[in-house]
């Protein structure tokens, strides 16, 4: 159920508290909004206490998700990735980004074909990632060159769950403020986050697991977040991954929101925003919301499945994005260059509760 969240008694109650702890904190921005409707149920324990205990901290975090971290014009492709020219430091991450824990699938495997098909370099002699012909080759081999949602041949596009453009938002740059992952562990838990980080570093976004094959029009729907897909079971040979496809409702843009207001999240069951619509070309029937889809490949090794844990990222960043009305430009989403130490120090009292 794409709207499982929004129901639970328990959330209501919680968030209910929190606007009783920070009487200031009537209306707030949209995608802490949505943040905090969608994150684990013990995060929002969690940053209840904190808000009880310290309401200027709270309210001060919440601003800058939007302001300065800007998850959603992250997450979106609209913010200009880090330069590789920054300076590296010691990943704030609690794991390595070099040695991801537990390497049970062909997910941690470094790909052999990467190479230097993956890589080149700048005028400063660095490494920069650039997209990698033989892993979307992989890619569409897998899918059969075929879209997984219409099941239409070519022309396809090789779709990126994790973005492309988000290569290097992998905490070895340094930054002032909260980073993106930081800011996702206030909302999920460090365990959840942490599977999403090493899903996709070291190896990067250009390996097969993080690709799939999509028509053009449903590519341009899926990165506008007129639709998410919810994976649901992956079995245990790695050859099948089942997922759900939803429609989701983008909700006008609105600078502020009541912290109570209950969101509105799935569209129609079988059309998305601007009455689009996607068709399964083999039977000629509507693509609905709740539309299970499986996905196979015969060698999980060299051809893996979509990650699971990718897919599951861009489930909870898909409606984070389409319930906050970010999905196109806003004309007051500005880069903060404030460099001011406040902004660390709102981290770690987060991370102090992990």
């Amino acid at each position: 159920m794409a709207e499982a969240e929004l129901h639970d008694p328990r959330r209501r109650g919680l968030l209910q508290a929190l606007n009783d702890a920070i009487p200031a904190l009537e209306t707030l921005r949209p995608t802490a909004w949505a943040c905090l409707w969608l994150c684990d149920i013990d995060k929002l324990v969690d940053f209840l206490a904190i808000a009880q205990m310290s309401p200027t901290v709270a309210v001060a975090f919440l601003n800058e998700t939007e302001i300065t971290v800007r998850i959603v014009p992250t997450w979106t492709q609209r913010k200009r990735p880090a330069s590789t020219a920054s300076t590296p430091q010691n990943p704030s991450t609690p794991q390595n980004p070099s040695t991801p824990q537990n390497p049970s699938t062909p997910l941690q495997q470094r790909p052999s074909t990467q190479g230097s098909r993956g890589q080149k370099r700048n005028s400063s002699g660095q490494l920069v990632s650039t997209r990698n012909k033989a892993q979307r080759e992989l890619c569409h081999q897998r899918d059969q060159r075929k879209c997984i949602l219409t099941k239409s041949g070519e022309p396809n596009e090789v779709a990126h769950i994790y973005p492309f453009s988000m290569r290097y938002e992998d905490n070895t740059i340094r930054q002032h403020g909260p980073s993106f992952w930081d800011t996702l562990r206030v909302f999920w838990s460090k365990e959840r986050v942490d599977a999403w980080y090493n899903a996709i570093f070291p190896l990067g976004t250009e390996v097969c697991q993080n690709l799939i094959c999509l028509a053009p029009h449903a590519h341009a729907y899926w990165e506008r977040a007129y639709f998410a897909l919810k994976p649901i079971k992956i079995s245990d040979d790695k050859k099948r991954l089942d997922i759900q496809f939803f429609w989701l409702l983008l909700n006008p843009y609105i600078p502020e929101v009541n912290i109570l207001q209950v969101p509105s999240l799935l569209a129609d069951l079988d059309q998305g925003p601007n009455l689009v619509k996607l068709f399964d070309c083999e039977t000629d029937i509507k693509i609905h919301s709740g539309c299970e889809i499986s996905l196979g490949t015969d060698d999980p090794v060299s051809r893996p499945l979509p990650d699971f844990k990718l897919l599951e990222m861009q489930w909870f960043l898909h409606r984070v994005t389409a319930m906050s009305g970010a999905a196109e430009p806003q004309d007051d989403f500005h880069d903060n260059d404030d460099n001011s130490d406040d902004d660390d120090s709102l981290t770690m009292s987060f991370r102090e509760n992990d």
